[in-house]
């Protein structure tokens, strides 16, 4: 269950952001995750609601954007979603195919209680 570790290390990351920002009461981290990131959202979630009132207040809450995995083919360039693990391009059936997108685990903003979100910030 690396979820632990992985809420864990969001939790002081957005402690150091917040701190540097000048402080305030974090109501919301939202967090983005990718079908392909290995991250069970379930876990992840339930690690967050055990964590968080360690370095916030309870009310802070998790917002998890799920992500599908994208690739883009090698050959003819089309862009497409991968479904059920078939990593073949639809357009030109190869295998060269490179994931653009769905394998990371992204800090996307952060909302103080001044309902100034703190943006693009990656992990």
């Amino acid at each position: 269950m690396h979820e632990r570790s992985l809420v864990q290390r969001l939790l002081h990351q957005v402690q150091q952001i917040v701190a540097e920002d000048g402080g305030g009461r974090v109501t919301e981290i939202r967090v983005q995750v990718g079908d392909l990131s290995g991250v069970e959202p379930l876990l992840f979630q339930a690690a967050f609601e055990e964590m968080v009132s360690d370095l916030f207040s309870s009310e802070c809450q998790l917002a998890l954007d799920i992500v599908p995995v994208m690739a883009v083919c090698d050959d003819c360039g089309q862009q497409f979603e991968i479904v059920d693990f078939q990593f073949q391009c639809p357009a030109c059936p190869t295998g060269a195919v490179q994931v653009i997108q769905g394998d990371e685990v992204k800090l996307i903003s952060i909302n103080v209680s001044s309902d100034n979100p703190v943006e693009g910030v990656a992990s």
